[in-house]
Order: C-alpha cells, then sequence, then structure tokens
C-alpha cells in the first residue's frame, strides 16, 4: 500500500492524491472528503438539492472517480486537477439525477420542442431522453472532450471560461469543442442502428 508522508495541515499535490486515490490511502481520502466535499455541497445545494443528495452525490462520484481512475479513464495530466474532476464528476451525477426527474415528471407532456432547422446531434440524444445510449457513446471520448462538451452544453459556460478553465486561448477552445463534436458524432454515426 502506498504510504503517503501525513500532511493532515498541508496541501497535497495532484500527484499525491492520485496515488493516494488509488493506493485507499485513508488520509488521502480524509482529506478529500475535508477539502473537497464543502465545494461539492455548495453546488448541490445552490442547484436545489438537500444536505443529504450532497453527501449521497460526493460519496458517488468520489467512487466514480476512484473507479475511473483505477481503469485508466481518467489520468492525471498537467492541464487536469483531481479536485476539478471530483467536483465536476460530483455536479454531473446531480444535474443528471435532476434531469431525469424532471424528464419522469413532464413524460406526460407531449408539447413539441422546437430546436431549429439544423439541431445537434447532441440536442437530438437530449430531447429523445436516449440518456443511457448517449452516456455510452458520451464515455468513448476522452477525459478531455468530455469535461469541454459538458462544460458547453449542460453547465452552460461560455467559450471564454472554458478558455481560461483550461488554461487556452478562445480560438483554440472554440476549434477542441469543434473537434469534439465530430468525434462525438462519428461515433453516432457508427452506432447508429440501421434501418
Amino acid at each position: 500500500m502506498l504510504r503517503v508522508q501525513s500532511k493532515r495541515n498541508k496541501d497535497y499535490t495532484d500527484q499525491q492524491l492520485f496515488d493516494g486515490l488509488l493506493a485507499n490511502d485513508h488520509e488521502v481520502m480524509e482529506y478529500l472528503y475535508k477539502k473537497m466535499y464543502p465545494m461539492v455541497r455548495h453546488q448541490i445545494l445552490s442547484l436545489g438539492g438537500a444536505e443529504e443528495d450532497a453527501r449521497d452525490h460526493f460519496q458517488e462520484g468520489l467512487i466514480a472517480t476512484w473507479q475511473n481512475a483505477r481503469s485508466g479513464k481518467f489520468q492525471l495530466q498537467t492541464n487536469t486537477k483531481l479536485s476539478t474532476y471530483l467536483v465536476q464528476v460530483c455536479k454531473w451525477r446531480w444535474l443528471e439525477k435532476t434531469k431525469k426527474a424532471s424528464s419522469r415528471m413532464e413524460k406526460h407532456m407531449d408539447a413539441p420542442v422546437e430546436i431549429g432547422e439544423n439541431p445537434s446531434v447532441l440536442t437530438k440524444w437530449l430531447e429523445k431522453e436516449d440518456q443511457q445510449r448517449f452516456n455510452q457513446l458520451f464515455n468513448q471520448l476522452g477525459d478531455r472532450c468530455q469535461d469541454i462538451l459538458r462544460r458547453f452544453y449542460f453547465f452552460k459556460e461560455s467559450m471564454k471560461q472554458i478558455a481560461e478553465a483550461l488554461d487556452l486561448q478562445e480560438k483554440s477552445a472554440k476549434n477542441e469543442k469543434y473537434r469534439c463534436m465530430q468525434r462525438l458524432k462519428k461515433i453516432y454515426v457508427g452506432q447508429a442502428p440501421s434501418s
């Protein structure tokens, strides 16, 4: 088992957090709860959740982060912080839950939604409530593409905000978003059932 020196009064580096998470290090887990839970709690409460929701989603997000790290789906990179990833996973899970609950409540309403002449593939999937399939296809993208598309489509961040968060120029962020959408469309076309 990896031993990380006791740092109760100090901060861990992202690498130490990542290694400690992989090794199920008790002190690292305690540190993550102490430092990250308040951020997740604030987000979930501000999005209409309760204290219990925040605790549950933090726990689920921590487990998902651990599983993604163990499987190699999430890898620590110079432009990715473990804390940011964990908070985003928790927030994403909460938004997904509230979206599903909202969809169930409104399912009886059949009013068509106007989405323009040329809706994106992403919008079509969300409008059709094909969440399970969408999640399977979306998970085939790399972490960076997932992060960019979540920020833009689900968290409604501007390209300027995304660029700042990823330490990019705004034009580079737009180009990356475009390439990610092209990859997602290619995955969708490759997985589309034949008529």
